[in-house]
Order: C-alpha cells, then sequence, then structure tokens
C-alpha cells in the first residue's frame, strides 16, 4: 500500500529539496544559552527588546517607562476649559437679558466642543435663554396685540372727564 503524502517520500510537495524541517538546525534546549545569571542585565540597567530599542522607551519617543495598554503619563499642566468662563457670563446673562445670553451661551458651548471638553453652565444658558427669549416673544406679541385695544379706549374717553364711565368691547369701563 503506498502513501499518498509527498512529504512522506523525502521530496517537497512545492519542488523544494532539502529544505531543513522542523526543529533541524536549531540549538538544543541549554545549547548557546547564557548561563544564569550571565549577560543578565543588573538592577537599573535597561535590556534591549524588539528592534533595537530599550525598555522603558516607546517607539514615539515618548517618556513614561512601563504604561500598562490604555494608561497615560502625567501629561504635567491641565488643560483647561476655554469656554468655561464665557459658559458663565452666558449663563448669568441668560437669566438677566436672555437673547443675548443665549447667544453668548452658545458660542461658549462651542469653544468647549472643539476643544472636547463639557460646558455644563453653557448648557444650562443654552436651556434657560431658549425659555426666558420664547417667553419674552411672548409678552412682546401679547402686548402688540392690545395695543389697538388701547388705542380704541383712548379714542373713547377722549374729550370726556376723567372718572366717566364709558362702553368698550361691551363691558362698562371708567376713563382715566
Amino acid at each position: 500500500m503506498s502513501d499518498n503524502n509527498p512529504g512522506s517520500q523525502g521530496n517537497s510537495p512545492y519542488g523544494q529539496q532539502n529544505q531543513s524541517q522542523y526543529g533541524q538546525n536549531q540549538p538544543q534546549y541549554g545549547q548557546n544559552a547564557p548561563q544564569y545569571g550571565q549577560n543578565a542585565p543588573q538592577y537599573g540597567e535597561q535590556t534591549p527588546t524588539a528592534y533595537g530599542q530599550q525598555q522603558g522607551q516607546s517607539p514615539y519617543g515618548q517618556q513614561g517607562g512601563n504604561n500598562y495598554p490604555g494608561q497615560q503619563g502625567y501629561q504635567g499642566q491641565v488643560t483647561e476649559n476655554p469656554g468655561r468662563t464665557l459658559g458663565i457670563v452666558g449663563f448669568i446673562l441668560a437669566i438677566l437679558i436672555a437673547p443675548v445670553g443665549l447667544i453668548i451661551s452658545i458660542v461658549a458651548f462651542v469653544k468647549s466642543r472643539r476643544a472636547k471638553m463639557g460646558n455644563g453652565f453653557a448648557l444650562a444658558g443654552i436651556i434657560i435663554g431658549i425659555l426666558f427669549t420664547i417667553g419674552l416673544a411672548v409678552l412682546i406679541i401679547g402686548f402688540i396685540a392690545l395695543i389697538p385695544a388701547f388705542t380704541e379706549l383712548a379714542e373713547l374717553c377722549q374729550g370726556v372727564p376723567s372718572g366717566t364711565q364709558v362702553e368698550f368691547q361691551g363691558t362698562t369701563t371708567t376713563c382715566p
């Protein structure tokens, strides 16, 4: 019975002959290996690792020693949020002068977002600014709607002494 495995015949299936098999021409266990304690780095010395780098050095030139994956070294000074102060100002103005505070809060929020930081004061200023601006718009529209009624009452009371009763839109009203 013949074996169909081409490797068992001594020839490579790809036409390459005399290729070393796995484990051949390799040092055996204990051969060419440094003895325990020889060529070992002393405390504080750096050992060469892959690609000729020394342990503790980053391939990107950064300092930092042996960091774990995802761990960042201390970067020194913490960056400040560029929209923080403007967010506080926008929040205060959103309460006092709603449309102006709304605009300033939006600018502060955009500045903080570009710096990839949060800004709670700016967000609160935007929300309060929107609500107060809508309330202010409703009040202005209400006063504008009442202007024709006041002018009509003024025309009825014109030439009439103060305190006189006149009928205005189906109700009795006292002239000022």
